[in-house]
């Protein structure tokens, strides 16, 4: 003997299905899924109101998660609540929805479920198994973060297909204001001692309850290892990783992380320029977020000189038969290395580094900018990683195009170029300030890739060494000229070498009929020649040294008297 519903949704599937209740339990099926629920697993039933008409939930003994079917109408509840009660020996619990509005009340635990109550009713439910995260935004604010539904909770990956269609709204973030008072202590349901509530606000309250029901942030039996105090660069912090069977948990002093395997897309170990840090890079989608910011990449770095050493939390015989090669029971070696292999095990994801490749210094990875960001640009077998703080992630199938150029002056642009990437999709990434050594290379390599490459670089480069050597010169010579048409002083009279260098250059080019300073010294006794040689000096007063010598026959009062008494004579 059965009972059946049809027209009923299982938690959100959009498709409706069919439910049956037997003796030995009860059933939903749809086009395509199927749920089965035993008789002796069930623990409590609740119907309610709620969007789509009423919904029946059902607790278990177990640790399974509540089930929920919705598309129930009014008239079911007399049929249904008589014959649970006859095959399960359950009476259904009947809940009112509160349809106040109001954005206050009062929060209390139901099973898994964290229930906000308005004037004694329920407003909505929250899944505590749904909470990925639980901050202190403030003094007076708790916020909680949800698990993204299209990720699978038990470490598979997920239906890019079924994940695509679903186009509907997901609640992703919820926020409590919680004032500090003894009233909402009261309604957190927390009975604190006064020094206790001297230390603890109600919202750091609420945030450690969440935590608590959540298991957020807690190591549990089933936790296979711990990598304490491990640098992350990007969320920057120190944490504490935890790895579990299904997901990843990373524990800082302010944030903590619930990251599921699936999310995990892509591992990278990269060595960093320094030859002193090496980077283990986490691709995620979707990202794990502070706030209004999402990291779809973790970060960590280690020394290339740590060691570490850990072992696995199972048993061999189990290590084998679900992870295969992929996971081992001990490590000992480099710390980066032990993180990756065990990031690489549990996730099923291979470890991507930069292998074929190698600048002109051998190094693993090419200095450039992203607009005003400095970092990394590496080259892979199928992709480019340009490492700065927000990585950027280019592979290779999705390149369009990769023109070399250059732009600016002749002779700062010479030594480097800019590489712009045209993806498929429409994006457009500049790499500016390449080495000019890295030319060649790279576009050899791009090219074995099977990359269109467009070199303007070339055309642009042709005879700008030339072009800027003869740009100098020409420099040199208005210089010249310039410093025969007007006078330079320094302060205090005195001028600099190249000053005097140059002065002797004018003297050997100097007209032939212009006496030199050597031939004014000789003729000593010679009264006209002293005339000449002072009428040249005050006509060089300007240049270095006749100006440096009538500056010091001027020191003296007398000798210029003396010179201009024999002038006049």
């Amino acid at each position: 003997m059965s009972v059946d519903f049809e027209k009923i949704y299982h938690n959100l599937d959009p498709i409706p299905g069919i439910l049956r209740l037997q003796q030995g339990g009860l059933g939903w099926k749809s086009q395509n899924n199927l749920v089965t629920i035993s008789a002796e697993d069930i623990s409590h039933m609740q119907w309610m109101r709620v969007a789509r008409n009423f919904q029946l939930k059902i607790g278990f003994k177990s640790d399974r998660h509540r089930e929920v079917f919705d598309g129930l109408v009014r008239d079911d509840f007399e049929r249904l609540s008589k014959t649970v009660k006859e095959f399960y020996g359950v009476s259904i619990e009947t809940r009112e929805i509160s349809f106040k509005g109001w954005n206050w009340g009062k929060t209390e635990y139901r099973g898994e479920d964290l229930s906000f109550q308005v004037s004694g009713r329920t407003m909505f439910d929250i899944p505590v198994h749904k909470i990925a995260n639980s901050n202190i935004a403030s003094k007076t604010e708790v916020s909680l973060e949800f698990i993204d539904p299209t990720a699978s909770a038990q470490g598979e990956p997920t239906d890019s297909s079924s994940s695509s269609s679903r186009k509907a709204d997901e609640l992703v973030e919820m926020r409590f204001y919680i004032p500090n008072s003894e009233k909402s202590r009261e309604i957190i349901g927390e009975k604190e001692d006064d020094n206790d509530q001297e230390e603890h606000s109600a919202a750091q309250l609420f945030h450690d309850q969440i935590k608590d029901k959540a298991e957020i942030g807690q190591v549990s039996g089933d936790g296979l290892v711990v990598f304490n105090d491990i640098l992350v660069v990007t969320p920057r912090g120190r944490y504490e990783i935890d790895m579990y069977p299904t997901f990843i948990r990373l524990r800082g002093k302010t944030y903590d992380y619930k990251i599921l395997y699936s999310s995990i897309r892509r591992l990278f170990v990269l060595p960093k320029t320094d030859e002193m840090h090496v980077l283990l890079v986490v691709a995620l989608d979707p990202p794990i977020r502070q706030g209004q910011t999402k990291y779809p990449y973790i970060t960590m770095q280690f020394p290339t000189n740590e060691e570490l050493d850990a072992t696995i939390n199972m048993e061999e015989s189990e290590i084998s038969e679900k992870y295969g090669d992929r996971l081992q029971k001990h490590y000992d070696a480099p710390a980066y290395e032990v993180v990756a292999q065990v990031f690489r095990g549990l996730s099923g994801k291979d470890i991507t580094t930069p292998k074929t490749f190698k600048s002109y210094n051998n190094q693993p990875a090419i200095k450039c900018n992203v607009k005003a960001n400095q970092g990394d640009l590496y080259v892979m077998e199928k992709s480019l990683l340009f490492m700065t703080k927000q990585p950027i992630y280019i592979p290779f199938n999705d390149i369009q195009s990769a023109q070399f150029s250059r732009v600016g002056g002749a002779i700062s642009s010479s030594r480097t170029f800019d590489l712009r990437v045209v993806q498929r999709s429409g994006t457009e990434n500049v790499f500016s300030g390449i080495n000019r050594e890295e030319h060649e290379p790279l576009e050899e390599y791009l090219s074995s890739r099977k990359i269109k490459t467009k070199n303007s670089l070339n055309e642009n480069m042709i005879g700008a060494p030339l072009q800027a050597a003869v740009d100098s010169d020409s420099d040199m010579d208005d210089g010249d000229k310039s410093a025969r048409k007007q006078p330079t002083a320094t302060a205090g009279g005195g001028e600099d070498e190249e000053s005097e260098e140059d002065e002797d250059f004018q003297a050997s080019s100097s007209d032939e009929g212009s006496p030199s300073e050597s031939d004014s010294e000789d003729e000593d006794d010679d009264g006209d020649a002293k005339m000449s040689t002072a009428k040249n000096s005050k006509d060089k007063d300007s240049d270095g040294p006749p100006k440096k010598k009538a500056r010091k026959q001027s020191a003296s009062g007398a000798d210029e008297d003396d010179a201009i008494q024999v002038e006049s004579d």
